[in-house]
């Protein structure tokens, strides 16, 4: 007979933290205790998660739960461990930042508490909207073995993929998550301040990109970036790109700073199709140059 999970205790009141929460509690995980920095906001989170479950201060939460997630901002995971350490933690602590690694819980690895990561490859905007993206999501998994085997454990419970990553690598990690999310709603909006440039409203233009948005994504993920590539670069066209750098030169910085920064990455996707190197070398020059024209 399967051993029943133990109970978990949360510390942070956001959108991860109910999101998990939810989700732990649905897959038979009992959440004990939730612990924040306000009360108010502890009690709000804890009923959204489920009936039961304790409100404490972060130091009540090791007597309550010898397994506990951090799912607070990142500034703030190394406090909370300290807490936790000075309470007497025992067993396992995960925390839900793709970026800080395993450097904020060392008092309480010097304690003798494994520590890891568990990251949801999703994004949360509210807890109301992340339950169902967070079942079945790939979770970056990192961090001393005992920790890390639990958080493994959760992420199957939830029906999702574990992804092994090493701890001191977290950084890169998350930088690829980010462009694979927060990138692409900037380049959304900066393809929405473009199309006002040449007069169309911001709802018209989200509506008029949404199928070429969704059709590039799906092909790359479908077939592989170099393969799904499209467009002036991959055809070595020149005089179209001359013309957008010509009309960016009148966007807002970041909007033109952004198809520069994307053309040099398709750059190198258009190498891997054999676009001719003097092809290539002039469309460089011509993005060094910022305006159009060869330096």
């Amino acid at each position: 007979m399967e051993r029943a999970p133990d109970p978990v205790g949360i510390v942070g009141a956001g959108a991860v933290a109910q999101a998990l929460g939810r989700e732990l509690h649905a897959a038979g995980v009992p959440v004990a205790a939730l612990a924040s920095r306000t009360p108010a906001s502890a009690r709000r989170a804890a009923a959204a998660i489920a009936a039961g479950v304790k409100v404490v201060p972060v130091g009540g939460i090791p007597r309550i739960a010898d397994r506990t997630i951090i799912a607070v901002a990142d500034a703030g995971i190394g406090s909370v461990a300290a807490a936790l350490a000075t309470a007497g933690m025992r067993g396992s602590v995960l925390h839900t930042s793709g970026a800080s690694g395993l450097a904020p819980c060392e008092p309480l690895r010097a304690a003798g508490v494994a520590c890891g990561v568990l990251h949801p490859l999703q994004t949360v905007v509210s807890s109301e909207r992340g339950d169902s993206r967070l079942r079945g999501a790939t979770f970056g998994v990192a961090g001393d073995e005992p920790a890390a085997a639990w958080a493994a454990s959760i992420v199957e419970r939830l029906g999702g993929t574990v992804l092994r990553l090493a701890a001191d690598e977290l950084p890169a990690y998350h930088a690829g998550a980010v462009l694979a999310s927060n990138a692409l709603t900037a380049a959304v909006d900066a393809a929405t301040v473009l199309m006002a440039q040449a007069g169309v409203p911001r709802r018209a233009a989200l509506e008029a990109i949404a199928p070429l948005c969704r059709a590039s994504v799906e092909n790359a993920l479908r077939m592989g970036p170099a393969a799904a590539l499209t467009g002036p670069v991959v055809r070595g066209d020149a005089g179209t790109v001359a013309a957008h750098l010509k009309a960016i030169r009148r966007a807002p910085a970041g909007a033109a700073d952004l198809y520069r920064a994307a053309a040099r990455h398709l750059l190198v996707l258009a190498r891997e199709r054999q676009v001719s190197p003097s092809t290539l070398a002039s469309l460089a020059r011509m993005l060094d140059s910022g305006d159009g024209r060869e330096t």
